[in-house]
């Protein structure tokens, strides 16, 4: 059987799905931990301006923004916005 590479941009959407799930059960220190491996995939695997990245940049941004994070929210939300 077949394995994915540790990089493989696959695995980066697996790790997101974990986070979002995470995430709508309030639990967001592991949405955090789901979504930060995530963009570490994506930032080695993807091109800098890859839609994906900016996806996972908003999720990371979401997070902090249900902890009332709002600063590090918007960090978060405006390096997706230069993407997009």
């Amino acid at each position: 059987m077949n394995s994915l590479s540790s990089n493989d941009p696959s695995l980066a959407t697996t790790y997101s799905n974990i986070g979002s799930v995470y995430d709508t059960k309030g639990e967001y220190d592991k949405a955090l931990e789901y979504y930060e491996k995530a963009l570490e995939i994506t930032m080695k695997s993807l091109p800098p301006y890859h839609p994906s990245l900016a996806i996972t940049y908003s999720n990371i941004g979401l997070v902090y923004n249900d902890k009332g994070e709002y600063e590090k929210a918007l960090e978060y939300y405006e390096k997706a916005l230069k993407i997009k």
